[in-house]
């Protein structure tokens, strides 16, 4: 295991000291290898190669979104935390489950908790993940399906719990803000006998709260508790569990285009107008979690290790009423209705070797793994039948039809893996395959069908790291998502393979605390299902989508007192091939991802004087326009969003005021047709006291 040093807390520390204050001894918390971070910087990572590796010697984007971060920005949810990185677009208006793109692809089944995947189907139950909870959390852009196995080509959010600590850690916290919410938490850590032998920590959070949307609250009961044991210097077993309850989980409430981003007659639809039925809508999930993350080091070059974690999820009372098109008066819709009763399991299992040697002047690090993915979902779903007045509903006319279909989806894959990091000198080669089976068994009603797909995939790597601390690179990697489903005539799906080319530049100046990067992409997904026109309600696989772009982040600790990060990316994203007739060939995927976008935040704390612990933050990020639907027919306007901090620390205690769109800019986030938009988050104020000790 690592000591890492909490730098800002140790600065903060030794200024307060200079200038005759009380304050506690810096906090020292041991983390799991490639977990160290300082401020918003973090200069290694697991993510990006499952082997603890320098960032600047990873031939990918990974960007680090760090606990001071996330306590900085005051982030509530995935989507908000990781909305300063390049490249990925959040919803960050959802509270059912995260909505993320990278580089024009859906990740929403690509989010990992301590290097395992948490599955979902193509249903709502949807493990989901308080960033409170969180050390860090890695976002991998491009193809990881060498490590991870299935996954999209635009790549992964990869998050790291918080773990057992070497040293006495504890906080308790509350925070209050608009629309009624009110939050308490607690961290605490440490050892539990002398020796070290045994830590532990247990977090833990409550929250209730109303929601911009009228009619939708957010209720959350959660705690995840954690036990390490180290009987010698050589071996580590870390037990994970966790319990989430959300009595209040959330509605989907999805609008027209016409009356939010385009004309309508009968008025305009407000982003606190629920559309739903608020009588019967409702939303109930219950999650827990067991498992354990195992290390032994036989020697300086051979060490083991195995993550296992069993997940179950229960989806309850979920009804999300939903419109159809808008009819000629833009006013009625046809309405349907999502009634479903989910029962959500994942098992994941990843057993890794990894070994270091010398063949001559190369240095070598092997990394074999076995690992096996499965997903379970027992669904019990009904609908509803009728039309209504958007901007009048009555709904006692509507027939709602409850668990008229059963349902029983299975998928399993399973996964071998090699990899090799060869360092000679300043070059670092990165060379790896995998091998994949996957099974996907789906039963409605009795009626089962069943198939089979295998793919392989690789990835090679070549960067050269100068004196300088300038780091260029240059990449190609493949990734695949098993088809799910049939052709009219019965045929499987075939997997969607992509493929990515990439070069890049890190740059890790000398004597500075910053991580410098840009990076231009090739990125092609082919095997795309697309309408098939001939035979309506039906797939095929024609469709091929290229995404080409680039992205520049900079994050940067310039002070004990200064921190910033900034970022810039452009894509250009097109459907290069689909089926006769498909509207969206030629065109931009309507997938929420903008040409432009740009961000950047500055923190700036004072360390001196009579005003010493006050600190401010100001942020902006900038979303261009996106296309909002398959044909390319109408525009998402651009929007430009302001966020705001100001803290004190004063000895052991944290006062902060955080305002998220601090103007409170109403503005659609993106649609995917004409009628199911989404807006964005309004104004949100979040207050917090945060203790320690």
């Amino acid at each position: 295991m690592a000591t890492v040093w909490l730098t800002a807390a140790a600065a903060h520390a030794q200024q307060a000291a200079a200038d005759g204050a009380a304050t506690l001894p810096p906090v020292v918390v041991k983390a799991a290898p490639g977990a160290e971070t300082s401020g918003y910087v973090a200069r290694r990572s697991t993510a990006g190669a499952k082997t603890d590796t320098p960032l600047v010697e990873t031939p990918q984007s990974v960007s680090v979104v760090t606990r001071e971060q996330m306590d900085a920005q005051a982030a509530q949810t995935i989507d908000g935390a990781i909305r300063y990185v390049p490249g990925v677009t959040t919803q960050d208006n959802d509270i059912r489950f995260d909505q993320i793109t990278a580089r024009g692809f859906d990740l929403s089944n690509d989010t990992y908790l301590d290097g395992l995947r948490l599955m979902r189907t193509t249903w709502y139950a949807t493990p989901r993940i308080d960033p409170y909870f969180l050390d860090r959390i890695d976002v991998v852009r491009g193809p990881v399906s060498v490590l991870y196995g299935q996954g999209s080509p635009g790549g992964a959010v990869l998050m790291t719990s918080k773990l057992p600590t070497a040293e006495a850690f504890h906080e308790v916290q509350a925070q209050f803000g608009n629309y009624n919410r009110f939050q308490g938490m607690f961290d605490l850590g440490g050892p539990v006998d002398e020796n070290g032998t045994v830590l532990y920590r247990v977090t833990g959070l409550a929250r209730d709260a109303d929601t911009q949307t009228d009619h939708v609250r957010e209720q959350r009961l959660a705690i995840a508790p954690s036990l390490t044991f180290r009987p010698d210097k050589s071996t580590s077993f870390t037990f994970l569990g966790s319990y989430q309850n959300d009595p209040q989980g959330g509605l989907f409430n999805p609008v027209p285009a016409a009356g939010t981003i385009l004309p309508n007659r009968n008025g305009r639809i407000s982003s606190h107008d629920y559309l739903g039925d608020p009588d019967r809508d409702r939303s109930k999930r219950e999650q827990f979690s067991l498992g354990y993350l195992f290390e032994h080091a036989f020697n300086d070059s051979f060490k083991v290790r195995q993550n296992v974690r069993y997940l179950h999820q229960s989806l309850q009372f979920y009804q999300n009423s939903l419109f159809g098109s808008l009819a000629a008066d833009q006013r009625t819709a046809g309405l349907f209705t999502n009634n479903n009763d989910e029962h959500l399991t994942n098992l994941s299992v990843d057993t890794q070797a990894e070994a270091k040697f010398d063949t001559g002047a190369v240095n070598h690090t092997a990394l074999f793994g076995f690992d096996v993915q499965r997903v379970t979902n027992n669904v019990s779903r009904g609908f509803s039948l009728g039309t209504v007045d958007v901007f009048a509903p009555d709904y006692r006319n509507v027939a709602f039809v409850p668990d008229i279909t059963k349902q029983y989806i299975r998928q399993t894959q399973y996964g071998v893996y090699a990899q090799d990091q060869l360092r000679y000198r300043g070059w670092t080669l990165t060379v790896g395959g995998r091998q994949d089976w996957a099974r996907n068994e789906n039963t409605v009603d009795g009626a089962q069908t069943r198939d089979q797909q295998h793919a392989f995939t690789w990835r090679a790597g070549l960067t050269y790291q100068f004196a300088s601390g300038i780091a260029p690179y240059a990449s190609f990697a493949k990734s695949f998502q098993p088809g799910a489903g049939t052709t009219f005539d019965g045929t499987p799906f075939q997997p969607t393979h992509g493929q990515q080319y990439e070069v890049g530049v890190k740059f890790q100046p000398r004597g500075w605390d910053a991580l410098f990067s840009i990076a231009a992409f090739d990125l092609r997904q082919k095997n795309v299902q697309t309408t098939d026109d001939d035979h309506p309600g039906f797939t095929r696989q024609t469709g091929q989508i290229r995404a080409r772009g680039f992205e520049a982040e900079a994050r940067v600790n310039l002070t004990d007192s200064l921190k910033a990060i900034a970022s810039y990316a452009y894509l250009n994203q097109r459907v290069i091939s689909a089926g006769i007739g498909d509207p969206s060939a030629g065109k931009t995927p309507p997938t929420g991802a903008p040409s432009n976008m740009a961000s950047a935040w500055l923190d700036y704390t004072l360390h001196r004087g009579d005003w010493r612990g006050l600190g401010f933050g100001a942020g902006a990020r900038y979303i261009g326009p996106s296309w909002g639907d398959r044909a390319n027919t109408f525009k998402v306007p651009s929007h430009l969003l302001v966020d705001a901090a100001l803290h004190y620390d004063v000895r052991n205690w944290r006062f902060a005021l955080n305002a998220s769109n601090l103007f409170n800019r109403e503005y659609i986030a993106y649609c995917n047709s004409e009628v199911q938009c989404y807006y964005g988050a309004d104004r949100t104020v979040i207050g917090t006291v945060r203790y320690q000790w």
